[in-house]
């Protein structure tokens, strides 16, 4: 399959310098990849701190080392290195803070795979996140938790105010609905309540939460609990994210399923009209609402998400490529060719959102690609 730059760069070129701006990131989102890397940025008043963890996929996959260094931009060739290569696969390092936004790359690379791959951070001075979760002794690097045990919150020595938001918030509109998607930069605060450094707390609500020193201040770092999550596994769980794929009356009536098992394959068999497509159907499209969940989770679910959706309703695009405050995605071997652009629109409860740019020119491909679901041809 022809690109524009390799998925991943081969072992004999990986001191090539390249720039961030060409690269095919489609490999961030796919699953079959052996190697990923968490990353979580803390700003504090003089230094970043930066956790991270490669996670592996593949055992066969082995030894790895990972390479830190600074850009200026998207289209410098290389950079300011930081780190050498170095095996740890977990750890934290810190990087100066610098008046002006900068770009913190990390290299990893699998000699016995004979591969590499970059990823990169924007270190924005304005980036308001200032603290962070650890639970069994490490650091959370996802923004969900199960609140199944006890966290402790971290960054910061005076007592920290913690709000609860229980707006379920609504699913992404269709691609080509006019509507937009934007988050609005104040919610309606269900509760409060005031926690010290290092005090251990178990989140038993689900919903939105918000950690902050001063409440009237635009820091702090917010995290989603999620009982049932990225997999979805309990039977009320599904119905909600087959809103993208259903008619009005199917959704409703999966709603009012509930908990009833039997009601709930009624309307699937209905949808697909066999038995063997139904469980195909409810296969892949589970699958792909988990990755959604993992890739994608914000201040809400991540299947609710704009990218969240159109990684669901269209699979893993072909080419995703990143720029200052934008990413595209383009497909192109999927029997359809579309692309999205969906623009950065950060918040203080993700600073990292994204928002697609809807068009009515999406209509028929929209519904041709929901009609292959509905028919299991996917």
């Amino acid at each position: 399959m022809k690109r524009f730059v390799l998925l991943f760069v081969f072992l004999g070129s990986v001191s090539y310098a390249q720039t961030l701006r060409d690269l095919n990131y489609s490999y961030l989102y796919d699953p079959s990849q052996p190697v990923t890397l968490d990353i979580r940025l803390v700003r504090k008043a003089d230094t970043w701190d930066v956790f991270y963890k490669v996670q592996l996929r593949d055992t066969l996959v082995s030894e790895l080392t990972i390479e830190w260094s600074t850009r200026t931009g998207l289209s410098d060739k290389d950079g300011v290195t930081i780190s050498t290569p170095s095996p740890n696969r977990e750890g934290n390092l810190r990087v100066p803070i610098s008046a002006s936004v900068q770009l913190l790359v990390a290299k990893v690379v699998s000699v016995s795979a004979k591969q590499a791959w970059l990823y990169y951070r924007v270190l924005d001075p304005k980036y308001p996140v200032n603290g962070w979760l650890t639970a069994d002794g490490g650091i959370v690097l996802v923004p969900y938790i199960k609140g199944d045990k006890p966290y402790r919150v971290q960054g910061g020595s005076t007592p920290l105010i913690v709000s609860h938001y229980r707006d379920t918030f609504p699913a992404a509109n269709p691609a080509f609905s006019e509507a937009l998607g934007k988050v609005a930069p104040i919610l309606k605060v269900d509760s409060t309540f005031v926690i010290q450094p290092d005090q251990d707390i178990s989140f038993v609500n689900q919903g939105l939460y918000l950690v902050q020193h001063d409440t009237t201040s635009s820091e702090g770092f917010a995290f989603r609990v999620q009982h049932d999550y990225p997999r979805l596994t309990k039977l009320e769980s599904l119905a909600d994210p087959f809103i993208y794929v259903c008619t009005r009356q199917e959704y409703d009536r999966l709603k009012q399923a509930k908990g009833d098992k039997k009601a709930f394959d009624k309307v699937i068999l209905s949808i697909t009209g066999d038995t063997e497509r139904a469980k195909q159907f409810m296969r892949t499209y589970f699958r792909r609402v988990e990755l959604a969940n993992q890739f994608f989770t914000s201040y809400k679910e991540g299947w609710k998400t704009d990218r969240g959706m159109i990684y669901i309703v269209f699979g893993l695009p072909d080419e995703v490529y990143k720029f200052a405050d934008r990413e595209t995605w383009n497909y192109k071997n999927s029997g359809f060719k579309v692309s999205f652009d969906f623009v950065k629109s950060p918040t203080l409860f993700d600073p990292d959102n994204y928002v697609m740019i809807r068009d009515k020119k999406f209509t028929q491909t929209w519904y041709e690609v929901i009609d292959l679901w509905r028919n299991a041809r996917f």
